[in-house]
């Protein structure tokens, strides 16, 4: 590694065309460290962001054609002579090639962000035969946002970009393993829609076998249900993480990172974000709520009282979590803030609107828009808060961890209780 940054300092932008170029073609060089580097010599002035990301993809995409075609012209007849002996026979290469080229060449886009998993999916894209001219949009795309991730990374952290870097990088890693799962189950369940609709009315069937009527309102209990486990696990890990004290070098580069991409002028317009967890701003979504569940809400009562629970539990849930957490940890711990209220309370009372809203209307717009409007506000308030440095990182995202598993257990309630009252109403009088 001290050779390339030194081949680096010397050679710059050659060294980085022919490094992406090699490691692509399945060459062990460790080249995010590389890019991370030279992003800091971006910071220093001694290279050009455009140059650098320019060279780095244009190595790479030479790289990932030539180990296309190698996979493409040398694989596919390795495989049907002697695949069988490691259960990779021709009829499970076939297989294989047809979901690849149906699902995995937007899988491209994330790829090669993952260690290991880039050094042979451009093989084994060739291998499948997957079009090259579909391969190519899909990988000279992802190599760029590769390189450009790494490079601007490194120029974000400056003089800390070793000290960062790796921490970055598993941050990074994570967030595209999500990506594809999110994009897989997407297209999964797409294109599998009947037989999973036909698999899921037999389970709920068979666990609701004395009452088998009700199936919508079955699936979205149990999908709650997962959710709920899910966020309730999220939620472990968080507390575990903070009474380890881990959680410094998360909040250093969340604070690099918003400073970096929000500037001096965005002051003014940071203080109306971080205003949107004001009580006025939530009493204005309280109302909102109140008048769509008047309007919408099929057991209008009984949603009327798990929000009330719901905005009472969070209340008590955001002053008194920082309390039990200083007593825990006897105030030894650099946050007094752990959850954040705000934010806390935030997901409350934005969830449960966007619950109502998406819960009784089949506007599939209008349910897309108040989502994806619920979501983009929730990180401007975080990002808001973290560039007036009100809160650390960490509160905030432990905020909505707590806020989210809590309101998700009222959701859960009203639909057990919905669910419930059905059955009371359908049963025989006796």
């Amino acid at each position: 590694m001290n050779l390339l940054i030194h081949l680096i300092d010397q050679y710059g932008y050659i060294v980085l065309f022919f490094s992406l170029m090699l490691e692509l073609i399945i060459v062990p060089i460790p080249n995010e460290i590389l890019m991370s580097y030279v992003g800091y010599l971006v910071y220093q002035g001694k290279m050009n962001l455009f140059l650098t990301i320019l060279f780095g993809g244009l190595g790479g995409i030479i790289g990932v054609t030539i180990s296309y075609w190698i996979g493409y012209k040398l694989g596919a007849p390795f495989f049907n002579k002697y695949g069988s002996k490691i259960h990779m026979g021709p009829d499970k290469i076939e297989k294989m090639g047809q979901w690849n080229r149906k699902y995995g060449k937007r899988l491209l886009l994330f790829s090669y962000f993952i260690p290991g998993v880039r050094h042979i999916t451009s093989i084994f894209s060739g291998i499948t035969r997957i079009s090259f001219k579909q391969y190519a949009i899909f990988a000279y795309i992802g190599v760029f946002l590769w390189v450009g991730t790494f490079v601007t990374l490194g120029k974000i952290f400056g003089p800390k970009w070793e000290q960062f870097h790796q921490q970055a990088k598993i941050y990074v890693i994570i967030g595209c393993v999500l990506i594809g799962i999110i994009y897989l189950l997407y297209f999964l369940i797409k294109t599998n829609k009947e037989k999973i609709k036909q698999n899921l009315i037999l389970l709920f069937v068979y666990t609701f076998k004395r009452f088998n009527s009700f199936l919508k309102i079955k699936l979205l209990i149990f999908f709650i249900t997962v959710i709920f486990i899910a966020l309730f696990s999220l939620m472990i890990s968080v507390i575990q993480g903070f009474i380890a004290n881990e959680f410094q070098q998360f909040n250093d580069i969340a604070n690099t990172v918003v400073q970096y991409v929000f500037n001096q002028n965005w002051t003014h317009l940071m203080k109306w974000f971080s205003g949107l967890t004001s009580w006025k701003s939530l009493l204005v979504v309280g109302i909102l709520t109140v008048i769509w569940i008047a309007f919408k809400g099929k057991n209008k009562l009984l949603e009327y009282q798990y929000y009330v629970i719901g905005i009472i539990g969070g209340i008590l849930l955001s002053k008194g979590l920082p309390l039990l957490f200083n007593m825990i940890t006897k105030g030894k711990l650099v946050s007094k803030n752990f959850p954040s209220e705000e934010t806390l309370l935030s997901i409350v009372i934005f969830a449960y609107f966007m619950y109502v809203v998406v819960r009784h209307s089949k506007n599939s717009l209008l349910n897309t828009f108040i989502v994806s409007l619920e979501i983009l506000i929730l990180l401007v308030i975080t990002a808001s808060n973290i560039y007036l440095g009100y809160q650390h990182p960490s509160d905030l995202v432990a905020g909505y961890t707590f806020g989210a598993v809590w309101i998700c257990l009222v959701i859960l309630l009203i639909e057990l209780s919905r669910l419930l009252n059905l059955i009371k109403q359908s049963s025989p009088a006796k």
